[in-house]
């Protein structure tokens, strides 16, 4: 019998508090480093410029999925297996050998952009003095990647401390770069990506050896090996859906807005598309990932499936009520918000806006629904599924004959296509995750409400007023509707324990 928990605390409910608390301080951190840097660059760049610079940045977003061949997915799911009752060396080995692997893929891909690069650019739009000086992207696929995996490998084993701490240390490193650059009023496209090479490397060498050091203390005293031809496995039906889903990546999207609406067009989708992705990277289905990965997982090796199924159907239900108020507040300020932000550099764009956080929504129940699948031994069905990513960059294509917003909507029917038909199937499949679309619709309900009083509340006085009106009622609102369970209720309790009462207002008895 193979020796299970070698290490009990390492993913027990103590540290997953200590994790939350971490990701928490080092999220915020982020969030906050990043927009202003966000903000800043789109008043201090040209606007072919800024185009060109979320265009490479794209690149690298896209290289992320097409680089991995399944390595990534293989890390988070076998990683928190090993820590539980891997045999000695095992896990170290398994590390070493990954990080490897993966640094030499990314070499190679950065030497054949090299070697292309010429044309490359000048597809997407470049002109030619943009091409030499975007080459520095080439660096930062190896950086910018590599500092990321290890990272993730960290969070795998819930050091949220000192992943998070490199986390917040980008944004915030090329926060202070861009500020030095505008103090000695320098400021360019090449300078600019400069800075972003060198705080990648200094993250990406944080990151490997704060993960070194972990891997010490954790020698392993159980029996378990996982065999290569495992990893192989699940990592080559992994390969398929990234290479499918990379179609839908919010990089490769970005290229084709620049490819078929030029840079200029390319740089407000951008904007708007790092809006998006701020808001996303703050919903519980995905800024609790890193950490409620490792502990479904040490759930679903333990037996426990009911456990992983009713994490699934609560994380699924916030989402709705996050991304719908975020709708609400488009409703009624989108126009003025976008104004304020861009510095007045995008007019009318809300609807955009507003039509994308709904594409937002689809995304974040569809990641949820593939960390699921991984969890279960459903991997090689994800890949099936991903011939439905194709759809996304043709209705891209096709949308652009009427501008972003076009691309816009164009977006939107094809990931909610694809979120529908994942989640019908593995509900089926587990025939035991009860989502609740009572407390769905009473959030829904809600917000439909907040939305059209705002809407009225805005003709009258305005915009921001409209806007304060929904921020302010939107708790109170949801105090009254109740969009929680007694289910939810206890799983809250059993991850937060006290500060799970916090939410005790928002659940029905029923």
């Amino acid at each position: 019998m193979p020796v299970l928990n070698k290490h009990p605390g390492q993913y027990s409910g103590i540290r997953f508090r200590q994790a939350i608390k971490h990701f928490l301080l080092g999220r915020a951190a982020q969030a906050i480093s990043s927009f202003i840097l966000l903000i800043w660059l789109v008043r201090l760049l040209t606007p072919a410029d800024y185009g060109a610079y979320m265009v490479l940045w794209g690149m690298v977003d896209m290289m992320v999925m097409i680089s991995s061949f399944g390595m990534l997915d293989a890390v988070r799911r076998f990683l928190p297996e090993l820590v539980e009752r891997g045999a000695p060396g095992v896990l170290a080995g398994f590390v070493r050998w990954m990080t490897l692997i993966r640094l030499v893929i990314m070499v190679i891909w950065a030497a054949l952009i090299v070697i292309f690069w010429s044309d490359i650019a000048g597809w997407m739009g470049f002109s030619v003095s943009q091409q030499d000086t975007a080459l520095l992207a080439a660096g930062l696929i190896i950086t910018v990647i590599s500092f990321r995996y290890a990272a993730e490998m960290l969070e795998c084993l819930l050091e949220q401390r000192w992943s998070q701490l490199t986390r917040a240390l980008l944004p915030l490193g090329r926060l202070v770069g861009v500020a030095m650059l505008v103090t000695v009023g320098s400021l360019t496209l090449a300078q600019l990506l400069w800075v972003d090479l060198i705080v990648s490397l200094v993250c990406f060498l944080l990151a490997e050896f704060f993960l070194m050091r972990k891997l010490r203390r954790l020698p392993g005293v159980g029996d378990y090996r996982v065999g290569v031809r495992e990893i192989a496995s699940f990592a080559w039906h992994m390969t398929g859906v990234n290479l499918l889903h990379s179609a839908a990546n919010a990089g490769t999207l970005r290229i084709l807005v620049a490819r078929t609406l030029g840079l200029e067009a390319a740089g407000m989708f951008a904007f708007l598309q790092q809006l998006l992705t701020m808001v996303g990277r703050y919903l519980p289905a995905n800024l609790l990932a890193s950490i409620i990965r490792p502990m479904l997982i040490s759930r679903y090796v333990a037996g426990e499936t009911g456990i992983v199924n009713q994490g699934m159907a609560l994380l699924w239900k916030i989402n709705i009520l996050i991304i719908s108020a975020g709708m609400a507040m488009m409703v009624v300020a989108g126009d003025a918000f976008i104004m304020l932000a861009s510095s007045g550099r995008f007019a009318d764009a809300g609807l955009i806006m507003l039509i994308m956080l709904m594409g937002l929504g689809a995304t974040s129940q569809s990641q949820l629904v593939v960390m699921i699948m991984q969890i279960y031994p459903y991997a090689r069905k994800l890949k099936y599924f991903g011939l439905l990513s194709i759809l996304t960059p043709l209705t891209v294509i096709g949308g652009s004959e009427w501008g972003l917003l076009g691309v816009a909507s164009g977006i939107v029917l094809s990931v909610w296509l694809f979120n529908g038909l994942t989640l019908r199937w593995l509900n089926r499949q587990t025939s035991r995750i009860e989502l609740d679309w009572s407390g769905a619709l009473r959030g829904l309900g809600l917000v439909m409400l907040l939305a059209v009083s705002g809407w009225v509340i805005g003709r009258e006085f305005g915009s921001w007023w409209a806007l304060t009106f929904v921020l302010l009622a939107y708790m109170p609102g949801l105090v009254l509707v109740k969009p929680l369970n007694p289910f939810d209720m206890a799983l809250l309790n059993r991850g937060l324990q006290q500060r799970a009462r916090f939410f005790a207002l928002f659940v029905r008895t029923n």
